[in-house]
């Protein structure tokens, strides 16, 4: 799907972001052309690798509430274990992920994948964390939508 390079720009450019913010986990998931089926290719942070593994789809998880309403969500495991949702996040799960941030990625004006970023314990994201999330969300997509390994080297988050 992606050659070496961009994978390894986009891996180089997730670490950049989970250093800065500081947080434990940082993924991209993008929406798969065939069957709107979100995948997670790109990770940092990961403590298995059963992301690989995980497809979301539908309604419900972060298909359902980042993709399809297009904006960045605040999600806390013990809140959607306690309304019975924690299910739809498989990931949060895999990588016992106790706080998220969700950002959606834009193409076209489309939604296409999602930047996000996890603490393993409770974590409040402030005001300045998820504007840094939402701008390095805006490069990520800028970046895969034209990606060349050589004119686009992994960049410091900027404050």
């Amino acid at each position: 799907m992606y050659d070496h390079e961009t994978v390894e720009g986009v891996r180089k450019q997730l670490d950049l972001i989970r250093r800065a913010l500081p947080c434990d986990f940082c993924a991209l998931g993008l929406l798969e052309r065939e069957g709107r089926t979100l995948k997670w290719p790109f990770v940092s942070g990961n403590g298995n690798e059963r992301f690989a593994g995980i497809g979301e789809s539908g309604s419900g998880g972060l298909s359902g509430t980042v993709m399809k309403v297009g904006r960045a969500a605040t999600l806390r495991a013990e809140e959607l274990a306690a309304a019975r949702r924690l299910h739809e996040y498989p990931l949060l799960i895999a990588e016992r992920l106790k706080s998220a941030y969700a950002v959606p990625l834009r193409s076209g004006g489309l939604v296409t994948g999602i930047l996000l970023i996890g603490d393993r314990v409770l974590h409040v994201y402030r005001e300045e964390e998820r504007r840094l999330a939402e701008r390095e969300g805006e490069r990520l997509a800028q970046r895969l939508s034209g990606w060349r390994a050589e004119s686009a080297e992994p960049q410091e988050p900027v404050w």
